[in-house]
C-alpha cells in the first residue's frame, strides 16, 4: 500500500473542515474526558429510540460524531501538547496481495484510512477498532499516548466512505486482506520501531484471524513485539448485537434499529445497544451488515470455546512479545468457562477479566496503562476497585 499525495483541492477542504468542526473536535475531547456522563446522556437518548423518530437521536448523535472527526483532521492535540493526530491514507494496489487477489475486486484504487500520532517512541503501536465503528474510537487515546500510534478504519467504515458508491460493502476475507497489507506497509516504513497491535472487539477477532494466516504463512508474518485484545468474540453467546445486525432488513432501517433496541431485556443491554447503534448510525449499514452476517457465520456455537482457544494459542506462537487477553464485564458469565477449558488444554496466562464495561476498554483511562505495561513489558496494572 503506497500514502497518496494531496490532491489540488486538499488546502481548501483542510481550512474548510478546520472552521466548521472545530466545535466539534472541543467537545470530542470532552467526550474522551466525560465519558460516563457522555454515556449517560446516550443512554437517555436511546430510552426514545423506542418511539417513532427516534433513530433521529441516533443519526443526529452520528453527525456529532463527524464534527469531532472533523476536529482531529484540524490538528487538535488532545489534551497535552506535543504531536498531533492526523489523517491519512493507503492507495489500495494489487501488489498488496502478496498470493491470491482478493474476490472482492472492487477495492483497487481505494483508500485506506487511519489516524496517527507519531512519536519518537521505539514502540509502534497499530490499533484495530470494533464493526462498524472507526479509527476515530481510539483518538482521546492517541492524543496523549506516549508511543507511536496508528489507528486504522477498515474498508468502508469511514464517515465519508458511507456516502461513497465506490466503497461497496465487501467480505471478511478481503477486510482481513486489507489491514494485513496495511499492517506490512506500516512496518516497512518504521523499520526500527517495535510492533505491537492492539485489537478491540471485532478488531480482535481480526487479530486472531491474522494469527491463523501468519502460522500458515510464516514468510508474511510480521516481527510483533506485543498485542493485546480486548472482548475478543468466544462463540455465538457473546455476539447478541452482531447476530440482530445480521439479520437486518435494510429496506426500513430506522424501524429495524428501534426494534433492536426494543428487545432487549436489561437497563445494562439497552444502555450498550444505544450506545453502540449511536455509534454506527452514520456509517453504510449495508457494509456493517454484511460484515456482521459473515462473523456470526465464522462464530463458534454457543458454549463451545475449542476454536477461540486454539486461535489464541496460535497468537502466541507467532507473536515475539507478550499477548494479553482482556475481557469486559459484559463477559464474566463466560469467562470462567472460558479459562477452565483453556486449562484443560494447557493454556494458562493469557486472560483477564477487568472491572469495566465494554466500551470503557479503550477508552484513554483504560487503554492507557495497559498498553505501556505491554511495550515496557511488565504485568499489566490491576484493574482499579
Amino acid at each position: 500500500m503506497t500514502a497518496p499525495g494531496p490532491g489540488p483541492a486538499a488546502g481548501m477542504v483542510t481550512r474548510v473542515r478546520a472552521a466548521l468542526a472545530g466545535a466539534g473536535g472541543v467537545l470530542g475531547i470532552l467526550i474522551g474526558i466525560y465519558a460516563d456522563e457522555a454515556r449517560a446522556v446516550l443512554a437517555w437518548a436511546g430510552a426514545h429510540a423506542v418511539a417513532p423518530g427516534g433513530v433521529a437521536l441516533l443519526a443526529a448523535g452520528a453527525g456529532f460524531g463527524l464534527g469531532w472527526w472533523g476536529g482531529s483532521r484540524a490538528g487538535s492535540g488532545g489534551r497535552e501538547a506535543g504531536p498531533v493526530v492526523v489523517e491519512g491514507s493507503f492507495e489500495i494496489s494489487a501488489d498488496d496481495f502478496d498470493v491470491d487477489l482478493p474476490a472482492d475486486h472492487m477495492v483497487f484504487g481505494r483508500r485506506l484510512r487511519y489516524l496517527e500520532r507519531a512519536t519518537p517512541s521505539r514502540d509502534l503501536v497499530v490499533l484495530l477498532h470494533g464493526l462498524g465503528t472507526d479509527a476515530s474510537e481510539f483518538r482521546p487515546y492517541m492524543a496523549s499516548a506516549r508511543p507511536h500510534t496508528v489507528a486504522l478504519t477498515a474498508f468502508g467504515h469511514h464517515p465519508e466512505e458511507a456516502r461513497d458508491a465506490r466503497y461497496r460493502p465487501i467480505g471478511l476475507a478481503t477486510h482481513t486482506e486489507l489491514i494485513e497489507g496495511a499492517i506490512r506497509a506500516l512496518a516497512r516504513r518504521h523499520p526500527g520501531k517495535r510492533l505491537v497491535l492492539v485489537g478491540f472487539s471485532y478488531g480482535a477477532d481480526t487479530v486472531l484471524r491474522l494469527a491463523e494466516r501468519w502460522a500458515e504463512r510464516p514468510e508474511q508474518r510480521p516481527a510483533l513485539a506485543g498485542v493485546l485484545l480486548l472482548d475478543p468474540n468466544m462463540n455465538r453467546s457473546t455476539l447478541p448485537v452482531t447476530r440482530a445486525l445480521a439479520g437486518l432488513d435494510l429496506s426500513d432501517p430506522a424501524a429495524a434499529l428501534r426494534g433492536i433496541v426494543a428487545g432487549t431485556r436489561d437497563l445494562d443491554s439497552f444502555a450498550n445497544f444505544c450506545d453502540y447503534l449511536h455509534r454506527i448510525a452514520g456509517k453504510d449499514l449495508a457494509q456493517v451488515c454484511r460484515q456482521a452476517g459473515e462473523v456470526w457465520e465464522d462464530a463458534e456455537e454457543v458454549g463451545s470455546y475449542e476454536r477461540f482457544v486454539r486461535r489464541c494459542e496460535r497468537l502466541r506462537s507467532v507473536c515475539g512479545g507478550p499477548v494479553r487477553i482482556h475481557f469486559s464485564t459484559r463477559f464474566e458469565t463466560h469467562f470462567n468457562d472460558l479459562v477452565a477449558h483453556a486449562r484443560r488444554h494447557g493454556v494458562r496466562g493469557l486472560f483477564d477479566l477487568r472491572r469495566t464495561d465494554h466500551f470503557a476498554l479503550c477508552t484513554e483511562t483504560t487503554l492507557r496503562p495497559q498498553v505501556e505495561a505491554l511495550v515496557a513489558g511488565s504485568p499489566a496494572p490491576a484493574p482499579e476497585g
